[in-house]
């Protein structure tokens, strides 16, 4: 079966950086240039937990030729915008321009890589920006909360025990040295990859970016990751009190990692529950019942082992325990009744168009192709579309029973705080 995915052209430069070319002969004089790191919050330990969020942070401060805040400008003075991204399980830049820039932002990163100057007078102020974050999104919203708690939970032992913006009480005391010591060790070529996607020569891309990267050396010897979440022996139920207009719920099942090949049979089921007004938790939770404001379903596919996660915000004066009590239902629906044909007919054709839809742009191929570079495995992404061709009605309800086992499962509720 033919792939709708783009081609691409990939090198690796003696010092270990891959420089990943994809064009798109577009016409559109558009590129994504991104630099996509091999460090999440995956790679933290307890007691410095957020610390590859912070550094994102810092790297759009000074740097040997640059001062803070220079690299933004430089971007924009050409027309360029740019961003950047923490997840569990890697860092993310990119900056998407007209071709004709290519040449500044790759000098940008290549600048960033190896001068960052990391001085306290900006690290101190920035350490509050992202704790005024963590208030913003985690202490302060009862979402975020749950969230974050629902992670602290379903893991005991593996790093995302915590999501990446990190316990508060180590953005409060981290030192600058751990910082230094974190993009020493983790901000170096052979840890990092280079994309340029769009409208693009790669034969050019692969010249500039040898020049600018070449002669960059590595540092440090990279960790390597050890640790292994023991399998959960029974169910867990935690109860968090928080100020909050309205009762939230969590049920998270543990899944295999993003190469996992029921990955795929994950993401339809994640579809049918939840994709859309017609999928089964709008219909019945919201339009039917009115029990909730917001329902999610979906799987995790990260390098190690992730969750399925169902998550719901609860209509004001609505229990918790009764949209469990539906939530369970529609679980064990799931797992006990095939799904129709004509169900799953519609989710092939709704993932697939979501996914040619994704090819459109530079910068969406860019993530999705960095997305899985980065996570060290290309053959999900390159499988993708005959994967989902090839689902069968008895392969969701499989799928559904193998994960969905309620003696290894978490459940979070959410109630008010009562004064």
């Amino acid at each position: 079966m033919s792939s709708s995915l783009p081609k691409y052209e990939t090198k690796t430069l003696k010092n270990g950086l891959q420089i990943v070319v994809i064009p798109l002969k577009n016409n559109t004089n558009v590129i994504s240039t991104d630099i996509f790191y091999k460090v999440g919050s995956r790679n933290e330990v307890m007691g410095k937990t957020g610390i590859a969020h912070m550094l994102e942070h810092m790297n759009f401060k000074s740097t040997k030729n640059l001062d803070a805040g220079e690299f933004d400008k430089e971007v924009k003075s050409v027309g360029g915008i740019n961003n950047a991204s923490t997840s569990f399980d890697y860092t993310h830049y990119y900056i998407k321009s007209s071709t004709k820039n290519l040449d500044k932002s790759l000098e940008l990163y290549a600048e960033l890589m190896q001068n960052l100057n990391l001085k306290d007078k900006e690290f101190q102020p920035e350490r509050d920006v992202v704790a005024e974050e963590r208030r913003w999104r985690t202490e302060n919203s009862p979402l975020g909360y749950l969230y974050f708690a629902m992670f602290n939970n379903a893991y005991v032992y593996h790093p995302y025990h915590w999501t990446p913006i990190g316990f508060m009480n180590d953005i409060q005391t981290w030192a600058l040295q751990d910082i230094k010591d974190f993009h020493k060790t983790y901000y170096q070529p052979n840890n990092a990859i280079l994309m340029v996607t769009g409208d693009v020569d790669p034969k050019e891309v692969f010249k500039k970016a040898k020049k600018e990267f070449g002669d960059i050396k590595n540092g440090t010897t990279i960790p390597e990751f050890k640790f292994v979440e023991p399998e959960q022996d029974g169910p867990k139920r935690v109860i968090i009190k928080k100020e909050s207009e309205v009762e939230m719920i969590a049920i998270t099942f543990h899944i295999p990692n993003f190469k996992h090949k029921d990955q795929v049979t994950l993401s339809a089921i994640s579809e049918i529950l939840f994709s859309g007004k017609s999928s089964r938790l709008y219909k019945e939770l919201i339009d039917k019942k009115h029990l909730v404001n917001s329902v999610y379903a979906y799987n995790m596919e990260n390098i190690d082992p992730g969750l399925f996660i169902f998550l719901a915000t609860c209509n004001p004066g609505v229990k918790a325990e009764d949209v469990e009590h539906e939530l369970i239902k529609q679980i064990e629906l799931i797992k006990n009744k095939p799904v129709s044909q004509k169900e799953l007919e519609k989710v092939k054709i709704n993932s697939k168009a979501d996914f040619i839809y994704s090819l459109e742009s530079s910068t969406s191929v860019a993530n999705l192709f960095g997305s899985y570079l980065v996570r060290g495995d290309l053959t999900p992404l390159l499988t993708y579309e005959e994967n989902i061709e090839k689902i069968r009605q008895e392969d969701v309800q499989e799928v559904a029973q193998k994960y969905f086992d309620f003696d290894k499962s978490t459940t979070l509720i959410l109630k008010k705080e009562t004064r």
